[in-house]
């Protein structure tokens, strides 16, 4: 899995944002914790998901059907500091493009 260099991180995951990438990486990963990825549909914006998904059988599966590796925009303690996190996130693209283009802004 590839890291945003620039991650965004909720406030929820602030104090904890050391220790949960840590964690993320070695498959020990707290229930509250969720990521923000780049979408696998080009229809949407960004995905969110619980992080202990993403180390999934499923998700091995879905990485080698698209080919590609899928990249952790963001972190979050929580679903609603994932929800919160995505709106700045998109507001922040919006302010500063005028458009929702995030794939663009944030490569």
């Amino acid at each position: 899995m590839l890291w945003y260099k620039h991650l965004y991180v909720g406030e929820g995951a602030k104090k904890k944002r050391f220790s949960l990438i840590q964690r993320i990486r070695s498959g020990n990963i707290p229930s509250k914790a969720y990521v923000i990825l780049d979408p696998a549909n080009p229809a949407n914006l960004l995905d969110i998901w619980e992080a202990s998904q993403i180390c999934s059988q499923e998700w091995e599966e879905r990485r080698r059907a698209e080919g590609r590796e899928i990249q952790i925009l963001g972190i979050a303690w929580g679903y609603q500091d994932a929800l919160e996190l995505a709106g700045q996130m998109v507001n922040e693209v919006y302010q500063a493009t005028g458009g929702f283009n995030l794939r663009e802004y944030l490569s």
